[in-house]
């Protein structure tokens, strides 16, 4: 699609590290702060959860599986992993697979930082 930032970075294979089929891992901003932070996005552009092939559905276990054996392959282990699929700033299916480490706050606070304000309630 026409002006979708995540169609442009599949189109130009930025900072792809895993992909399956139908969805792509790709490495989120070092400016983001979090340490292995992770999109999973489909490869195809569909907005919704409802527009997905019955092939891309199949699909995206193997997806997430890339996605978590890519953080589980770093030096340091992650003690959570946190998923987000919000797709409203940017139209395009993905998911946020944000790691969370020891050393980071719990809970809501940290996904913020990978989300952005806007999107989570206040603690």
């Amino acid at each position: 699609m026409l002006n979708c930032p995540i169609c442009e970075s599949i189109r130009n294979r930025e900072a792809v590290v895993q992909e399956s089929e139908f969805w792509l891992v790709r490495k989120a901003p070092a400016q983001k702060g979090l340490d292995g932070y992770l999109y999973l996005e489909c490869k195809r552009h569909v907005e919704s959860w409802f527009e997905l092939t019955p092939e891309e559905w199949a699909d995206f276990g193997k997806g997430m599986e890339l996605g978590v054996s890519q953080i589980a392959s770093e030096d340091v282990r992650p003690d959570k992993l946190y998923l987000a699929a919000i797709a409203e700033k940017v139209p395009h299916l993905h998911i946020h697979i944000v790691p969370r480490y020891e050393s980071n706050e719990k809970g809501i606070p940290h996904l913020d930082k990978a989300l952005g304000t806007g999107f989570l309630p206040s603690p």
